[in-house]
């Protein structure tokens, strides 16, 4: 599950294939015409002339090799980096087994977690009890230092995905009420070549 907002996603990924395709066609140009191949060396020669005096003449002292341009492209590596690992930090933690912890007010008991295995075995039997319904999978991950529940299901062909999700909710309501409060849920519809060959077989229980 993606907590990154899908505008930026879709941003990112249509300038990164505009910079490749321009790319590619450059570089496809410049092998099958020779005029615009000898453009292409002579514009990459005079970068790499005009990059190495820069760096020369932005040299810390006469003494080192180090220059300006090194350290200036160091650091943008290295906000790079560090942008990298926090965008992968908020994305989420990875599976988790546990799915709420309920507080007691009072009792010897304490605090009672409920993990992420009852809960699908919970989902599993009830949706096991649907015709329409031909395989269920549930996991739980940590999103943005929450812990969201993942209910994926295949129905079989040609049943109404409206009704799928109409009874897959009723069954998370009922959990809810059961747990007391309503853990954050993700629910996805499948259909697959295994729905498309089950559709008129019924299930041999």
């Amino acid at each position: 599950m993606n907590a990154t907002n899908r505008a930026v996603n879709r941003g990112v990924l249509l300038v990164v294939g505009l910079i490749l395709l321009a790319a590619g066609g450059t570089a496809f140009v410049a092998i099958i015409w020779r005029p615009a191949g000898q453009a292409w060396r002579d514009g990459v020669g005079q970068l790499r002339e005009w990059l190495i005096a820069a760096d020369e003449g932005a040299r810390l002292h006469p003494s080192t090799t180090v220059s300006w341009v090194t350290l200036g492209l160091l650091l943008v590596l290295l906000a790079l980096v560090v942008f990298a690992v926090v965008t992968v930090a908020r994305l989420g933690g990875g599976k988790v087994h546990t799915v709420t912890r309920v507080e007691g007010d009072e009792g010897a008991l304490g605090p009672v977690t409920v993990t992420q295995g009852f809960v699908a075995d919970a989902l599993n039997e009830s949706l096991s009890r649907h015709e329409e319904i031909l395989s269920t999978k549930v996991s739980a991950s940590r999103v943005r230092g929450q812990d969201v529940l993942h209910v994926s299901v295949t129905p079989r062909q040609n049943v109404s995905p409206a009704r799928t999700a109409a009874t897959v909710a009723g069954l998370l309501d009922n959990l809810g009420t059961l747990l007391g409060e309503q853990p954050p849920t993700y629910i996805s519809i499948h259909s697959g070549l295994r729905a498309k060959l089950a559709a008129d077989q019924p299930r041999v229980r």
